[in-house]
């Protein structure tokens, strides 16, 4: 592959493109001539017209570090696969045209003005710095999760599959949530308050590491008991440390799609050993009591189902003595947002706070695939045990408080 100077004139006056392209054969330019650019691994299509009085320059030079018939050497930036390689496993410093190491962070740079299909700044990008990846303190990787655009988004492609090849500890997290638990919810978005280099390495542990992304087949019951799977992506779970909390950072397959994104505080002082143990952490003990029987728990979001063997004419004698409530399109928790469509709340007696349902389940956002619970069993629906905890909206640019 060598690189080619390329300049495309549509007059004397106006300049279409200049700049260094890679190509595999040196291009023909014809009348009317589509080509192809690989681009980070992708392509972008471009259609040239070339009139009569246009001037079409070649010229071949020869890529970084390769001599040119002689002792001759042309010095240039290293290529971001390799500044992102280096930095993964060997902890070196680089310098690739976008793509920069330091000691401590790999990043992003753009130029100002950023300007890569031609003479207009794209998107107001230019002088954008974006962290990609922090070696923490004990040598593990903090790498950011975030959904972000071209071209920082191939460099993250290119920076989870460095980490599948390499042997290190790593953890896969979007940098809006890191300073949305750094911050306790008042700022979750990373741009607005940066977390310094510093802090980072000292403050933030990876606990359990990431196993990078990648799409697991989840395994879900449905009211009758029948087994049903499907696929979910995530950034691969794992559990970080945040000054002297933990979180676990996962993406629930109940989510509506593909799944959703969330970093939650688990309520321990003990570090967890795996990701088990994170799970069940979160989990009251009548849900793992529940589950040690064999029973079919189900799960919204935060919320657990357990079926129960309670009768209707029970429940609804505890109505009728005034100890319960019989609600339709009853929403969950303070200004939450699953909806049971039917449900019994106890105000008095034993089972005072308790809440029983039957019916769909469902999330006035639809942020959560519908949960049918059935309408001949109730069950009983609880919260799980968790702190703060910061999902991802607006295509994953910030984090959001729940």
């Amino acid at each position: 592959m060598c690189v080619y100077i390329v300049e495309l004139k549509l007059s004397s006056q106006s300049l279409l493109f200049s700049g260094e392209l890679l190509f595999d054969n040196p291009p023909v330019f014809n009348d009317s001539h589509v080509f192809r650019l690989g681009l980070l691994g992708s392509y972008l299509r471009w259609r040239v017209r070339v009139a009569n009085q246009s001037k079409e320059v070649l010229r071949r030079e020869p890529p970084s570090d390769e001599a040119n018939g002689g002792d001759r050497k042309v010095t240039k930036t290293m290529q971001h696969k390799l500044v992102i390689e280096n930095f993964i496993n060997k902890g070196t410093e680089g310098r690739g045209t976008f793509v920069k190491a330091n000691k401590d962070v790999l990043y992003s740079e753009l130029p100002n003005p950023y300007r890569p299909y031609g003479r207009y700044d794209w998107r107001g990008h230019g002088s954008q710095k974006t962290p990609l990846a922090v070696r923490l303190g004990d040598e593990s990787l903090l790498v950011n999760g975030a959904r972000l655009t071209w071209p920082q988004a191939y460099h993250q492609t290119d920076i989870l599959t460095a980490l599948q090849k390499s042997h290190g500890r790593f953890g896969v997290i979007p940098f809006h949530s890191i300073v949305a638990a750094w911050t306790n919810g008042k700022v979750r978005d990373w741009t607005q308050a940066p977390i310094p280099t510093g802090k980072l390495r000292k403050e933030v542990g990876i606990v359990v590491p990431s196993t990078g992304e990648r799409w697991r087949e989840v395994t879900e019951k449905d009211k009758q008991g029948k087994v049903h799977t499907r696929q979910v992506h995530t950034l691969g779970d794992s559990v970080v440390r945040v000054r002297d909390r933990y979180y676990l950072s996962a993406v629930d397959e109940t989510g509506v799609g593909s799944g959703m994104y969330y970093l939650a505080e688990l309520l321990t002082d003990r570090a967890p050993a795996s990701l088990d143990d994170a799970l069940n952490f979160m989990k009251p003990k009548v849900v793992r009591d529940a589950e040690a029987r064999g029973s079919n728990v189900r799960r919204q979001g935060e919320w657990f189902a357990i079926p129960t063997k309670l009768l209707t004419s029970e429940l609804m004698r505890d109505v009728e003595r005034g100890n319960a409530h019989y609600r339709q399109g009853h929403v969950l928790g303070r200004d939450g947002h699953h909806e049971l469509e039917e449900a019994i709340i106890y105000r008095a007696g034993p089972r005072k706070g308790e809440v029983y349902a039957r019916g769909v389940l469902r999330h006035t956002k639809h942020e959560h695939e519908d949960l049918d619970l059935g309408t001949i069993r109730w069950h009983l629906v609880v919260h799980n045990i968790q702190g703060a905890s910061y999902t991802l909206s607006g295509g994953g640019t910030a984090a959001q408080f729940d």
